[in-house]
């Protein structure tokens, strides 16, 4: 019997990350629906780049917080716990562009192609979070979608941050110089 209520306790708290994550997602995709696309096109033109940036980026988020938290005070450990928030925030963000991608070719096998965006996220979040019920791989296969979000994140932030070239004006481009 202490079996079957440990087993319907983690379901329970399992289902509960499952459909917290997903209204966190499907929050963050309705805030910004381009930044979705954005970040899907990021991943798939350099899935390797986007994966390395998460990574880089996650652990100096992860080890920033630890070394803000070892300051004494509350200012450091609010310092950390505003690192490690916007540190979900990201990978939330990232990983609602992840699944949605994977949700998209998913309903490409089942010939559903015009599927809205929210299907599609839906779709994919549940393929990400029962793969990573597997032991090992699963939770290899969520760790790399979630580093690869955030690197696709990353990779679009600073597309956003980065000044546009201003075109020279024409009187310039004739002008001859001696």
């Amino acid at each position: 019997m202490e079996v079957v209520a440990e087993w319907f306790l983690r379901a329970a708290s399992y289902g509960t990350v499952f459909l917290s994550s997903l209204a966190a997602m499907t929050l963050i995709a309705a805030a910004a629906p381009g930044l979705v696309g954005r970040e899907r096109r990021a991943a798939r033109s350099g899935m390797r780049r986007c994966f390395l940036w998460g990574v880089v980026f996650a652990l100096n988020c992860v080890l920033l917080a630890a070394v803000l938290a070892r300051i004494d005070g509350a200012v450091g450990n609010v310092l950390a716990l505003t690192i490690l928030v916007g540190l979900l925030v990201v990978s939330l963000a990232g990983l609602g562009a992840i699944a949605t991608e994977v949700g998209h070719r998913v309903l490409l096998l089942a010939d559903r192609e015009a599927a809205s965006d929210l299907a599609r996220l839906a779709v994919g979040t549940t393929v990400l979070f029962t793969v990573a019920v597997i032991p090992v791989f699963g939770w290899l296969v969520l760790t790399g979608a979630v580093l690869t979000g955030i690197g696709a994140f990353l990779d679009v932030a600073v597309e956003d941050t980065r000044p546009t070239r201003r075109p020279e004006p024409l009187a310039a481009r004739h002008e001859v110089r001696a």
